[in-house]
């Protein structure tokens, strides 16, 4: 685990409460017995293509709470409250592991929380699981 991770015990507790609800939103994409002997269905298969965005949108909420943490304990300097200005501040001071993949990200979600762009599932797991990266790295998660 990195050196670097936040010292607030109450701040990391609610991020990884947070997170462990992108992990549950994302649990909908699984097979349930219907009845025994009766086979499977896929829950996702009833899920409209936008559910997807949800966790989407909240992996990234996570990862603004992690950074506006990691600022406001001195990691790296930022003064503005956009998402974007604090990874770009961050960038030099926080272990990135593809920093571009997640910026490609920040961009979608802008664009979904701007245009009502919806993305489909796959880029909405790639953007997730890119973030719980980080996060790993960081030593958050």
């Amino acid at each position: 685990m990195l050196a670097i991770m936040i010292t607030d015990a109450q701040s990391l507790t609610e991020i990884r409460e947070t997170w462990t609800g992108v992990h549950k939103l994302k649990a909908h994409d699984r097979f349930y017995p219907i009845l025994p002997g009766a086979g499977v269905i896929n829950a996702a298969s009833f899920m409209p293509e936008g559910f997807w965005n949800l966790p989407f949108l909240l992996a990234y909420s996570v990862l603004d709470d992690v950074l506006t943490v990691l600022r406001d304990q001195g990691v790296f300097q930022c003064e503005s409250w956009m998402l974007g200005k604090k990874m770009e501040a961050s960038r030099n001071h926080l272990p990135w592991q593809d920093y571009d993949l997640v910026v490609a990200g920040k961009d979608a979600r802008n664009d979904l929380a701007h245009g009502a762009i919806m993305l489909p599932k796959k880029e909405c797991f790639m953007y997730i699981d890119a973030i719980e990266v980080e996060l790993g790295a960081w030593g958050v998660l």
